[in-house]
């Protein structure tokens, strides 16, 4: 990707979204931390607990090809996103109903996780180029959707899914430590 317009008409020319090199980890734990320290500040649970996301989960992501980024022309990294293929077993049980019939045994989806942009490019319409780019992706890769969950108190990403054509189909429950483990669940065909 070469350039992008954001919602509020800017351009920022330049951005490339590429995958994630082992070079690019230190970056993106970075952005995945401001991203974190950003979420603290809505007051709410998510990626509060324990060291998730880290080293070893995008370590994980860049080995198993999920793991993208966006820089800008001088090579910064502004923001982060993990897109796969292999199912989420989260997703197997929802209070509602997704678009598409499809389990982590056979999924025909592509999961985003671990979305973050680096605070110097907040509001810059890093994010949603990110999310207009795992679509494309998994479209390429002949998946029928995108799903993505969120903290149902993260109103910034819920509204952004909602402005990008996402459905809210019900709540999901994590399956890991967290004191707050409800998250909406949304879902795009592509």
């Amino acid at each position: 990707m070469d350039s992008f317009t954001d919602r509020k008409g800017c351009t920022m020319a330049d951005l490339l979204i590429r995958k994630t090199a082992p070079a690019d980890v230190a970056a993106v734990v970075g952005v995945l931390q401001e991203g974190k320290a950003a979420i603290a500040e809505l007051g709410i649970s998510q990626w509060q607990t324990g060291d998730y996301p880290n080293r070893s989960d995008v370590e994980r992501d860049v080995a198993d090809g999920s793991s993208y980024l966006a820089e800008d022309q001088t090579g910064a990294v502004l923001g982060t996103i993990s897109l796969s293929f292999g199912g989420d077993v989260t997703y197997d049980r929802i209070d509602g109903s997704w678009l598409t019939q499809s389990t982590s045994d056979r999924p025909r989806y592509g999961a985003v996780h671990r979305v973050a942009v680096a605070r110097a490019a907040a509001r810059r319409g890093v994010m949603t180029a990110l999310v207009n780019e795992a679509e494309r992706i998994a479209r390429d890769a002949g998946a029928e959707s995108v799903r993505a969950d969120t903290h149902p108190g993260n109103f910034p990403m819920r509204r952004m899914l909602a402005r990008l054509g996402f459905t809210e189909c019900g709540v999901i429950m994590l399956q890991k430590d967290d004191p707050e483990p409800e998250r909406i669940a949304y879902e795009k065909l592509v």
